[in-house]
C-alpha cells in the first residue's frame, strides 16, 4: 500500500474502532482494493457476545446472503467456460427442474429471483442438500416465471446449487473451492459449509434486538399480512441458530457462507479489475458486463422495494433517489447479507469493498454502520 493508501487504512481503523466503542459494532472487518492493490485492510472488536478473544485478520464470519455473490460467481466462472448459458432452460442443465411448470424458466431468470420459487423448506430439509435440491425441483412456482421477481432468500441456494451441480457434475461448494478461493490463494477463509478444525476462528453472531413498539409500528413489515411473501421466503421461526455447528457445516450457498473481508474483497477485486487480479483470472474481461446486466428492478414481492437484480447478484444505484452500500452506481454488483454484511465490486472505479461483521442491525441492504464505512471508503478516494 502506498502512502495514500496507508493513510486511508488508518482512518478506517479509527472509523471502526469509534463504531465499536459507541456500542454499533461488536466485531468487524474491513478489506477494499482498487485497481487490483489492496487499499484497505482493518479489523476491530471481539469475536461476538460474550467471548472477548479480538477479531484478527483470518477470523471467520458467517455473513448470510452475501454468500450469495460467492456462489454467483461459481457459476458466472462455469457459463465464461461455456459450460451454461444464461438464456438456456434450467432444465437443459438439470432435468428435474422442469416438474410442475418450470421447463422454461431460463438461468437467467432462476438466479435473479424471477422464478416464483421463494417459499422456504423446513429446516431439516435446509441442512440436507439433496433433500433441498428434491425439494426445488418439486416445487411449483408462486406465479407465472418472468413476470415478477421475488427475492429468494433460502432457496437461492439449492436454486444456484442444482445448476452448478447440473452443468459441471461438481457440488458447488467444490466449484467455489477450486475455481475461486484455491487459485486466488484465500482456501483458508471461503467456506459455504465449515470443515472440522476451525471452530476457534469462528465469530459469533448477535442478533439483532427486537425492534420497539415504536420502531415496530414505523416499519414496512408491521404491515405485511401473515401470509405475505416475505414470511414464506424467510420464516420468522425457521427453526435454524446460525451460531450452531450443525447449521455452519451444512451449506447453504445463499446463507452461511463463512468468509473473511480479504477472501470477499479478493474476489470481488478481481471482478472490478476486469475479471483478474494478482496474476489469477476468474472470468474473461467481457463477462463482467453481462454478469452483472440489470434483469430486473420492478417491485420485489418479498422486500417491496425495487431493487435492481442482475444474474445473481443485486446492483448499485439510487433506489428511491438514495444509493445503498454498493454505492451510487447501477454498474456496480453484489451482494449484502441480513444484519449488515457486505461485499460487492464497481467496475467503473475499480473498487472492491467487503465488510463483515457480527453484530447484527436491523438491515437488508447494509444499512447503518455498513454503509458509513462504505461511503467513507468511497468518499476517501473520491468515488461517491
Amino acid at each position: 500500500m502506498t502512502t495514500t493508501e496507508t493513510t486511508l487504512n488508518a482512518r478506517v481503523e479509527e472509523l471502526i474502532r469509534r463504531q465499536v466503542s459507541e456500542g454499533n459494532q461488536i466485531g468487524v472487518q474491513v478489506c477494499a482494493y482498487q485497481n487490483g492493490e489492496m487499499v484497505v485492510d482493518a479489523w476491530a472488536g471481539e469475536m461476538g457476545p460474550g467471548d472477548h478473544r479480538m477479531v484478527e485478520a483470518d477470523t471467520l464470519f458467517n455473513c448470510f446472503s452475501t454468500t450469495k455473490g460467492v456462489a454467483a460467481t461459481a457459476l458466472h466462472i462455469l457459463a465464461d467456460r461455456g459450460a451454461i448459458d444464461y438464456e438456456a432452460p434450467v432444465a437443459k442443465y438439470w432435468p428435474a427442474f422442469a416438474a410442475n411448470g418450470k421447463a422454461g424458466i431460463t438461468v437467467a431468470q432462476a438466479m435473479s429471483h424471477q422464478a416464483g420459487l421463494h417459499a422456504a423448506p423446513a429446516a431439516e430439509v435446509m441442512l440436507d442438500w439433496d433433500r433441498a435440491i428434491d425439494y426445488i425441483a418439486n416445487l411449483a412456482p408462486a406465479w407465472e416465471p418472468g413476470t415478477a421477481t421475488g427475492y429468494h432468500a433460502l432457496t437461492y441456494a439449492w436454486v444456484v446449487g442444482g445448476i452448478v451441480q447440473g452443468a459441471s457434475g461438481r457440488h458447488i461448494k467444490d466449484v467455489i473451492r477450486e475455481e475461486i478461493a484455491e487459485p486466488l490463494g484465500v482456501g483458508d477463509s471461503m467456506f459455504v459449509g465449515i470443515p472440522e478444525g476451525l471452530e476457534d476462528r469462528l465469530a459469533s453472531l448477535q442478533t439483532a434486538p427486537p425492534p420497539s413498539e415504536e420502531q415496530r409500528k414505523a416499519s414496512p413489515m408491521a404491515q405485511l399480512p401473515p401470509d405475505h411473501d416475505f414470511f414464506k421466503a424467510m420464516p420468522p421461526n425457521s427453526g435454524l441458530n446460525f451460531n450452531d455447528m450443525a447449521v455452519r457445516k451444512a451449506c447453504i450457498p445463499s446463507a452461511n457462507g463463512h468468509f473473511t473481508a480479504r477472501s470477499l474483497a479478493k474476489m470481488y477485486g478481481a471482478l472490478a479489475n476486469g475479471g483478474e487480479i494478482d496474476g489469477v483470472r476468474l472470468v474473461s474481461p467481457e463477462r463482467i458486463a453481462l454478469m452483472s446486466a440489470v434483469q430486473v428492478d420492478t417491485p420485489d414481492r418479498v422486500l417491496f422495494m425495487a431493487i435492481p437484480k442482475s444474474i445473481g447478484f443485486m446492483n448499485g444505484g439510487a433506489v428511491g433517489g438514495v444509493s445503498g452500500a454498493t454505492g451510487p452506481r447501477r454498474t456496480a454488483f453484489g451482494h449484502p447479507g441480513a444484519g449488515g454484511s457486505i461485499a460487492f465490486a464497481d467496475p467503473e472505479v475499480g473498487l472492491s469493498v467487503a465488510v463483515t461483521i457480527n453484530k447484527m442491525q436491523n438491515s437488508l441492504q447494509g444499512e447503518g454502520p455498513t454503509l458509513e464505512i462504505c461511503n467513507f471508503i468511497r468518499e476517501q478516494l473520491g468515488v461517491n
